[in-house]
């Protein structure tokens, strides 16, 4: 743990330049050309995965039909259907929770390292405390056994009770010295609280304290209701959730009052970045507004780029482009949300096909970005893996 801490405080020295040396954690740096391949290796921050059987929460607790459980069919042994309740939700295939099967497509494609997380569908912040907490040491420890069967594949980041505080930092520190997590993945929101809200400082507290990464991925998305066709919550309101986390914690000196706490954001920040020029010009124009818990030029938006991290999955080499110049080369990690169909994986594509094939990056660039920066979030070197 202290080696971890140790590492945080490296990370976190450097994440106000541009141009800080990951040396520390990746020290075997590619000399081949431009546009040259050279078997970059890969650590993936965003993908999803599940327990193979899931308990019947509802059956369980007495209510809830927004509790998930798989129902396994023996003569489709590689495939279960995900149920909400009594309602059909979804078809997945064993990639979605087993490592073998997934551990196949990694080698295929040069993955190296996949950071475990659950499905948000799995996060329960809607239930009651205790019962969300059920619910996540039974996720968790399904986690952790994955990790401690593959050490040198996979990394674990914990579900956590978040409606409840107090157990939320329970479940942590049982994540991080007991079951060797690396750290959490949380919601854009909690319920109606976003994630500046003051009873959620003393879990930042404790997960800086404890060296915990936090990787935030959008969910319970805004206005669902409001647009239920053409799948427009997962087009236009995943993004939206994402920039809505990044600004709470912004805005809401979050990020000021614990600057070694480190932050993952899906889907490349969601709008964050592509609407950076409207928020620095609201930040300005009206301070009476915005600049509440924080205030001056050292705390404008462009200030906060490059203070904390986001994945790839963009799917647009041109928006990539764009992002790459807001956040930098050096806070981008691989993300691919294998293994669902909105991720930059099979069937349509491969993982960290966005950047491998991209003209503009050289080498050592992409390395960087495939690699070496994710092994800087996480705190590892790259020996741990290869």
């Amino acid at each position: 743990l202290e080696s971890l801490q140790s590492l945080q405080v490296s990370a976190t020295s450097s994440s106000s330049s541009p141009h800080h040396d990951t040396d520390g954690f990746c020290m075997h740096h590619c000399t081949k050309h431009h546009h040259t391949n050279c078997n970059i290796p890969k650590l993936d921050i965003h993908n999803h995965i599940l327990p193979k059987h899931i308990p019947d929460f509802r059956k369980e607790f007495g209510y809830g039909d927004a509790f998930v459980t798989l129902k396994h069919d023996p003569l489709k042994p590689n495939t279960a259907q995900m149920w909400k309740g009594g309602q059909f939700f979804r078809d997945i295939d064993e990639k979605c929770w087993s490592c073998e099967a997934r551990l196949a497509d990694m080698d295929a494609e040069g993955v190296r390292v996949q950071v475990l997380s659950t499905v948000p569908v799995m996060f329960s912040y809607w239930a009651k405390a205790e019962d969300a907490l059920r619910v996540a040491q039974f996720i968790n420890d399904d986690i952790a056994a994955k990790c401690r069967k593959y050490p040198q594949r996979f990394l674990g980041l914990a579900t956590l009770p978040m409606q409840d505080t107090k157990l939320a930092i329970q479940e942590l520190r049982r994540c991080v010295t007991q079951l060797g997590l690396i750290g959490i993945e949380i919601g854009s929101h909690i319920e109606h609280w976003n994630l500046d809200d003051a009873r959620f400082h003393a879990l930042w507290a404790e997960a800086e304290k404890l060296g915990a990464v936090v990787f935030v991925h959008p969910w319970d998305m805004m206005g669902q209701r409001d647009m239920p066709k053409y799948w427009l919550p997962w087009l236009v309101s995943m993004p939206a959730e994402s920039s809505r986390a990044i600004c709470s914690l912004m805005f809401g000196g979050v990020f000021a009052k614990y600057p070694k706490l480190r932050f993952c954001f899906a889907h490349g920040g969601g709008s964050f970045a592509h609407t950076i020029g409207r928020l620095q010009h609201g930040y300005e124009c009206r301070p009476d507004l915005i600049q509440i818990e924080v205030s001056g030029a050292q705390h404008n938006p462009r200030q906060y780029c490059g203070k904390f991290w986001v994945d790839s999955l963009v799917h647009d080499a041109a928006a990539f482009d764009y992002l790459v110049s807001v956040v930098g080369e050096h806070r981008i990690i691989l993300g691919t949300d294998y293994p669902f169909p909105l991720g930059e994986c099979y069937p349509l594509k491969k993982m960290g096909q966005l950047i491998e094939t991209h003209d503009k990056y050289s080498v050592e660039q992409k390395r960087q970005m495939l690699w070496c920066n994710g092994l800087q979030f996480v705190g590892k070197k790259e020996s741990d893996f290869l």
